[in-house]
């Protein structure tokens, strides 16, 4: 599987995934960057949320979620486990 998650890691940027998953994000071409509203809980304080478009890293520092890559966001988001995290997102990049 670690083989499997550093195909997906090299394959699918972050920027181009917090693009697709935070379209209200306004993304720049540098380190962390502020993502908008947490999708982890009800936020109403922008200003909170911010994902690494280098890394794909994210962190909220209202309720606290926070991952060290795209791979966690989605396990994270949908509740799911790793292994199902990579099926998803292989099914849904296409990769």
């Amino acid at each position: 599987m670690k083989l499997q998650a550093d195909y997906i890691k090299h394959s699918l940027t972050p920027l181009d995934f917090y693009r697709h998953e935070l379209p209200e994000a306004k993304l720049k071409k540098d380190d962390w960057n502020d993502g908008g509203l947490c999708p982890f809980h009800s936020d109403k304080k922008p200003g909170s949320f911010y994902v690494n478009i280098e890394t794909g890293a994210y962190k909220c520092f209202s309720c606290g979620a926070a991952g060290s890559d795209v791979i966690a966001f989605t396990m994270n988001l949908y509740g799911i486990q790793f292994i199902e995290s990579l099926e998803l997102l292989t099914r849904e990049w296409r990769l």
